[in-house]
């Protein structure tokens, strides 16, 4: 295993929807696909593998929260997420 993905790996993180409110308001929020590896797709935001990003947000498996998700989630406030910082980016899995 690489260093990044090594160093990825270990700053995965779970948190629920309320620590996540305020990353919204900022607009850097990604929502990963469940069948996809958050670490991989956290590596290859931070690499610029441009063309594996572009067929996930052609495919919807990258993409920013929808209205009836957000509305959802702002019911569930204990709602888990699995979450990775690739600055600027806010990357969230449901977890």
């Amino acid at each position: 295993m690489d260093d990044l993905r090594q160093k990825l790996q270990e700053e995965l993180d779970t948190v629920d929807w309320r620590a996540l409110r305020t990353q919204l308001r900022r607009d850097n929020v990604i929502l990963i696909a469940p069948e996809l590896d958050l670490v991989e797709v956290a590596w290859c935001v931070a690499k610029d593998r441009s063309a594996a990003v572009a067929d996930w947000v052609a495919a919807g498996q990258l993409r920013k929260p929808g209205l009836a998700e957000l509305a959802s989630w702002e019911r569930q406030l204990e709602k888990p997420f699995r979450v990775l910082i690739v600055a600027p980016y806010v990357l969230i899995q449901q977890g």
